[in-house]
């Protein structure tokens, strides 16, 4: 601890050392992240209510009343407006959540995932002290059914799908999940991703509350719904399951509001992703995921003419290429100030297009990528 105060010109001089050694989004070269440039208006809402803490509710009626307003406008969009949630840190402690519910009802510990799925998972399992059942992929990159069948039994607690893996963007069979579903067993979807970016596709899988076995569902405001970092969305089809993992605090302004893993939760995140809905809206969305998709289908060309071939034909704004050698060329980009990623399931150069990701980032990357090949 520094034993005596500084002079804040001093301290803004360290600080903007400090972030010029990070990488910006606004450069255009950073195309690994899912994550993006909040709108201006959601950075405004975020410090507008940086003080608040939905930890405590009571202290804070009117943002307690902007959260059940955005739960309500993702369930919208995820097929099912009368879902309960919140707005927590992002998708590892919606997905941790939502197990420790479906634990904590079913009374069971079995855990169906696919290879593709979070990390998250893996920690869910080890925390909650769960059985974590990985099942391997099919051809087409999603989860294999059939190793699902042949996993269940009397013991099963959860089946996970993925909407938008973290590596390749592929949507498993959701329809087909539900179908082997038994009876009392939660069906979880993480859409961690895909929640702002499927409901906005022509010819979106179906993988949402539409679905009458589908669960819970996480979904992301700090990926594609432009909110500030962190805010991710636990939506649950059940309002009473929620008091399954509740915790009294009587000490606190309200009783009952600690159905969450955190203690302590960022009001700021909860506004600025109500800032980010209101000032879209389903149009501006729908405009948003249309332009990265379009990238996304040049920067598809674009490979083609160096003779690159997709891993998969994007269903959504992730492009995963075999190139050779991939950490080899992954390290050379990094030398030229990209940021792209390698993925493992299979070995790949990833490309996520998130909208500070342009036409001319692409031509740039490319034209680099090409000197490597």
């Amino acid at each position: 601890m520094w034993e005596k105060g500084t002079a804040n010109s001093i301290i803004m001089k360290e600080l903007e050392d400090a972030s010029s050694q990070d990488y910006h989004f606004c450069d255009g070269q950073v195309i690994s992240s899912m994550c993006t440039e909040p709108l201006e208006i959601a950075r405004v809402a975020h410090n507008k209510f940086i003080e608040a803490n939905l930890g405590n509710a009571g202290l804070y009626p009117g943002t307690l009343d902007l959260e059940r307003q955005v739960i309500k406008g993702i369930g919208q969009l995820l097929g099912n407006e009368n879902t309960a949630g919140g707005i927590l840190s992002g998708g590892t402690e919606a997905n941790i959540t939502a197990l420790w519910i479906a634990r904590n009802i079913t009374g069971k510990k079995k855990v169906i995932f696919p290879k593709s799925a979070h990390f998250s998972f893996h920690k869910a399992c080890d925390i909650l002290a769960m059985e974590p059942v990985m099942v391997d992929l099919n051809d087409e990159f999603t989860i294999d059914l059939d190793q699902v069948a042949a996993k269940i039994d009397d013991n099963l607690c959860a089946i996970v799908g993925i909407a938008g893996t973290t590596e390749l963007g592929a949507v498993d069979d959701i329809p087909a999940l539900a179908d082997l579903l038994p009876e009392k067993a939660f069906l979880h979807i993480d859409a961690a991703f895909g929640g702002f970016v499927l409901p906005f596709l022509d010819d979106s899988p179906e993988f949402d509350f539409s679905i009458p076995q589908v669960s819970s569902i996480t979904s992301d405001p700090h990926k594609m719904g432009m909110a500030t970092i962190p805010s991710g969305a636990l939506l649950v089809r059940e309002r009473e399951w929620i008091r399954k993992i509740h915790k009294d605090a009587p000490y606190l302004d309200m009783i009952g509001q600690l159905s969450a893993l955190s203690g302590t939760r960022s009001s700021a995140a909860v506004a600025a992703t109500y800032a980010a809905m209101r000032s879209l809206g389903r149009e501006g969305y729908s405009e948003l995921v249309k332009q990265c998709m379009e990238v996304t289908d040049y920067a598809s060309q674009k490979a083609r003419k160096l003779g690159l071939k997709p891993v998969m034909e994007p269903l959504m704004n992730i492009l995963c290429l075999y190139v050779p050698k991939p950490r080899d060329i992954q390290k050379e980009l990094n030398k030229k100030g990209w940021k792209v990623s390698v993925a493992q399931n299979p070995e790949s150069l990833r490309l996520v297009i998130m909208p500070h990701v342009t036409k001319e980032s692409i031509d740039g990357l490319f034209a680099d990528l090409e000197s490597l090949l």
